[in-house]
């Protein structure tokens, strides 16, 4: 079977997109189930996955969220479970394997874990072809509070991060895209960078392909919209005249 990292790359060129689609349902929505599948079912031509967060683990059971991942891989999409997994081995094994049953193709996990737990995670994970994504820098304005700490010699927290991801083999690397700077330094490693924060957050969307996000994960801009549809489309034409 093919890698998760192969699986994106060929639903990207595929779709001619390289948007990652965070659905994330405003608080108190009602049909949260039927609000998935009827996004899914809106955008599926202008992305090339989805991601799940607890917006949507926390109150749906998990044969409802096999039945959302099962939707989205029948229009050729991968699915990201954004649980930012962040505890011992064993409990992150147990995590993985529900997160698998129910058909994610790949987790994002913290690597405040460890290089340890987060190479285990990764191995792991690759021996049942799913992938794992490394959480290096959020995109809301308290990420400086923890990812910008400095450690003993100077070194910002982010900088360690970004090592261990490296380090464990992962399949990309979350880094905010309101994080202009620290997106140019970590794309010279070389590793897939998925970023939120375009839109809502303040994120432009430009300045982070230009910048070197591989993957924008958007939500509110495109779930919150009048017509889905519409700007999910406006925002792929865009990345795809950056490309060009």
């Amino acid at each position: 079977m093919t890698s998760f990292s192969e699986r994106i790359d060929r639903a990207a060129d595929h779709k001619k997109s390289r948007i990652v689609l965070a659905l994330d349902p405003p608080s108190g929505k009602p049909g949260l189930q039927d609000f998935a599948a009827k996004t899914i079912s809106a955008v599926e031509q202008h992305v090339c996955a989805i991601k799940i967060n607890f917006h949507l683990i926390l109150p749906l059971s998990a044969d409802e969220i096999s039945q959302i991942n099962r939707l989205a891989h029948s229009h050729g999409l991968q699915s990201i479970a954004d649980i930012k997994l962040n505890d011992i081995e064993n409990t992150n094994q147990v995590a993985l394997d529900h997160l698998i049953k129910m058909g994610f193709d790949a987790v994002i996990a913290n690597p405040f874990i460890g290089r340890t737990a987060l190479a285990a995670l990764a191995k792991n994970a690759h021996r049942r072809n799913a992938g794992v994504i490394a959480l290096v820098y959020m995109s809301h304005p308290g990420a400086s509070e923890g990812y910008g700490l400095e450690e003993k010699g100077g070194q910002p927290l982010y900088k360690t991060f970004l090592d261990r991801a490296t380090e464990a083999g992962v399949d990309g690397i979350v880094v905010g895209a309101t994080q202009l700077d620290i997106l140019k330094q970590v794309a010279k490693q070389g590793i897939p960078i998925y970023s939120p924060g375009v839109g809502a957050q303040g994120g432009d969307l430009e300045n982070a392909i230009k910048s070197g996000a591989a993957y924008l994960m958007v939500g509110r801009a495109i779930v919150e919209a009048e017509q889905p549809a519409k700007a999910a489309k406006e925002m792929q034409g865009r990345i795809l005249a950056i490309s060009k």
